[in-house]
């Protein structure tokens, strides 16, 4: 879901910048009950973006510590004193910053069999399939079709090997996605309409922020695994 997950981030960027001008529009007009809701929001936006910068690039944080490290000893050199000492460290530091940035991480990654299941389970060539998130919990999403619509189910709070899985935050995400329980109260679901349906970007999105957003904390397996039901 690389693209995927880098348009999610672009779209918090949008959204960053929105809430931006609106601050300094509510500034311009002393609205500071404004500046106070936009400002809450544009804070939740900011921790959002951080998490899929760390999620893409997990050497991130050790990264912003070598830059500002090197800055340092950068800014000392040029004071005078232990010239060739501070040099040394910061020449260290470069080292170390041009190993971790040439390392290309591979985050959570489905590949295009996830495509596939999805194009054929709309084209009724399976009945469903199911995307592991994290097996050894029995953690996972379950897609079928009922009534021309996809069904994306969570797995059923019964069958879930750890008690009290779903914490408030990640249900208020889901819910934020759009899933609900459904009519027996035993899961989480979101039904997709298939009308207009031309490619799997809508349902991959959807994954990606059950993945990236709701479930974040979860140390989801990076390798996940596909599991189709004839």
């Amino acid at each position: 879901m690389n693209e995927e997950i880098n348009e999610l981030l672009s779209i918090y960027k949008q959204e960053k910048e929105l809430i931006e001008s609106l601050i300094e529009s509510d500034k311009l007009d002393n609205d500071y009950k404004a500046i106070y809701l936009n400002s809450k929001i544009l804070a939740k936006i900011q921790h959002q973006i951080r998490l899929i910068e760390l999620l893409i690039d997990p050497g991130l944080q050790e990264k912003e510590q070598l830059k500002r490290r090197s800055d340092y000893y950068a800014e000392r050199s040029k004071l005078g004193g232990s010239y060739d000492y501070y040099t040394l460290l910061q020449a260290q530091l470069d080292q170390e910053l041009k190993q971790l940035n040439s390392y290309k991480p591979s985050y959570f990654n489905d590949g295009q069999e996830f495509d596939d299941a999805i194009f054929d389970l709309v084209e009724n060539k399976i009945s469903a399939f199911i995307f592991h998130l994290r097996k050894e919990e029995n953690l996972y999403l379950k897609f079928s079709i009922k009534k021309n619509k996809i069904i994306i189910r969570l797995t059923p709070f019964s069958d879930i090997l750890v008690k009290n899985y779903f914490h408030k935050s990640a249900i208020i995400v889901l819910k934020q996605i759009g899933f609900k329980k459904n009519k027996s109260l035993t899961c989480y679901q979101i039904k997709c309409p298939l009308e207009g349906f031309k490619d799997a970007v809508a349902i991959k999105t959807i994954v990606s922020r059950v993945v990236y957003e709701a479930l974040y904390n979860y140390q989801l397996n990076k390798l996940t695994t596909l599991e189709i039901i004839p």
